[in-house]
């Protein structure tokens, strides 16, 4: 629990930098004066803290806005929004800073960035349906909603990463090493509370209301463009007694049969919900490196049988079951499966794994992503392009492959996340230098648009902003979804657009 509980910590540095001369005013300043009755700490650019606080996770891109806000209730987020739109000026809300394109601070100069961070209430309580649920500020990161939920034996289902916040996260679609058995987070919204761009506050937007339009469109498209959510409320599943972490090493040479197991995990003997897996193909420091981390919801004997499960797909008429290099299984408590989890992708340095939790480590990345449909899966041509991409590209990049299936598949009329198909979800990552930045970027473009005309389906999950996609107003709405998407937009449009 040591980890996430760094979470309080630093929270509270974070208001105390904010309150120092609280007393002289700083929310005086002429700039906007509409802000001046704002009650949480409004930072001009003339600021001596305002630097620090601009600096998000990605730093290969980064925006001036003209003003930082940090809102302490709903009552400043109404200021806030009625004061952007009477000047005329855009405003944007940020939750955690994890925009892999700084839409966090607008993705432009000069916009008014509405911070949450301090709207980070979770409230446990039988609702009226008596169903567990939980009423969560849109400011919370998962790290700390784990971690309040968990003592009170519940959970979510959500990503892995402590220090992202909760309402991009969820309002985008929301994955995690949960998701195959309880769907996203998302999914598990029962209601929210947010201010429209007229400034008014909306209370319990739900299926079973006039807000049902609006309800649809912030469950899984909602990542900003129709309002600020506040408040969240979700339903909440009782913790497991035990999970199993897993974590394998292999040949980089057996990436062909791996891919192969991957792509018949949902074939008979299909692998069960409550397994979930992340392959991850990387070259770092020109060697290439191959391996899976997964979650079982359940004791290690069912463990170990689910791994030998996949490990038998890997066999071909010519090529023999193949066997990891190594191979560990941690029968341990949810809880410390989420700490496990918040740090296995790489062993974190004394500095990351003390304050990475809601101060990040800074990096110079592009992301992009591409979703392989059930039923299809990557040839092995796409595969042999694929690795020869990673061994040819300048710099540390990395392809990894998230399971999906399961309950994240689960279509839903009151959903309007759309990936409802997706065998799993590629993420290709390159980690680069200010003085590679271009040359890197230029690469990864180059070949994500090739690999997606070629072996992929044309779309990519937009959690992952990218801002070089050659139609991202198409490439993360499906033909399928386009006239319900339709027919509620048509409703919403006028009403609530930012």
């Amino acid at each position: 629990m040591k980890l996430i509980k760094q979470l309080d910590i630093v929270l509270l540095l974070l208001r105390c930098i904010l309150s120092f001369n609280f007393i002289e005013n700083i929310n005086s300043s002429p700039n906007l004066p509409c802000l001046s009755s704002i009650e949480g700490p409004v930072i001009y650019p003339d600021d001596i803290r305002f630097q620090s606080l601009i600096i998000d996770y990605n730093i290969r891109v980064n925006y001036t806005p003209s003003v930082l806000i940090y809102a302490i209730n709903e009552a400043d987020v109404i200021k806030a929004v009625k004061c952007a739109v009477n000047s005329q000026n855009g405003i944007i809300a940020r939750s955690g800073g994890h925009s892999n394109e700084k839409y966090g601070l607008g993705g432009r100069n000069d916009t008014i960035v509405l911070d949450v961070t301090f709207i980070n209430d979770i409230t446990v309580y039988k609702d009226h349906r008596n169903r567990n649920v939980a009423k969560i500020g849109a400011g919370n990161r998962l790290g700390n909603v784990y971690n309040k939920l968990n003592q009170e034996g519940f959970f979510i289902p959500a990503g892995s990463c402590p220090s992202v916040g909760i309402a991009g996260h969820a309002l985008g679609g929301g994955y995690g090493f949960y998701g195959r058995e309880y769907g996203l987070a998302c999914d598990n919204i029962i209601s929210m509370n947010m201010v429209d761009a007229k400034g008014n506050l909306l209370e319990n937007i739900e299926s079973s209301n006039h807000y049902f339009d609006l309800f649809f469109a912030l469950r899984g498209a909602g990542g900003g463009s129709y309002g600020i959510v506040t408040h969240f409320l979700f339903e909440i599943h009782p913790i497991p007694e035990r999970v199993t972490y897993m974590s394998l090493e292999f040949n980089a040479a057996q990436v062909q049969q791996l891919i192969k197991a991957f792509n018949e995990a949902e074939i008979n003997p299909r692998l069960e919900n409550k397994t979930t897996l992340r392959m991850k193909l990387e070259k770092k420091r020109s060697i290439l490196k191959l391996s899976i981390i997964g979650l079982y919801l359940g004791n290690r004997k069912r463990a170990e049988a689910e791994i030998d499960k996949l490990l038998t797909k890997t066999e071909t008429t010519h090529e023999p079951k193949i066997k990891p290099i190594l191979l560990e299984y941690v029968e341990q408590t949810f809880f410390e499966s989420v700490e496990t989890l918040a740090t296995s992708s790489e062993p974190p340095s004394p500095l990351q794994s003390k304050y990475e939790v809601v101060s990040p480590v800074h990096n110079i990345f592009k992301v992009k992503t591409f979703l392989v449909k059930q039923g299809e899966g990557l040839t092995r041509k796409a595969i042999d392009e694929l690795v020869k991409f990673l061994n040819e590209v300048p710099c540390d990049t990395s392809a990894t492959f998230e399971l999906w299936g399961g309950k994240i598949n689960h279509r839903d009329d009151t959903s309007s996340f759309i990936h409802r198909d997706v065998l799993y979800c590629i993420i290709l990552t390159s980690e680069t230098s200010k003085e590679q930045s271009t040359k890197c970027v230029d690469k990864i473009n180059d070949f994500g648009r090739y690999f997606q005309s070629k072996f992929t389906s044309y779309y990519s999950y937009q959690n992952f902003i990218d801002r070089d996609l050659d139609d991202w107003e198409t490439s993360v709405v499906t033909e399928d979804h386009e006239n319900t998407c339709k027919g509620h937009m048509d409703t919403l449009m006028p009403r609530v657009m930012l």
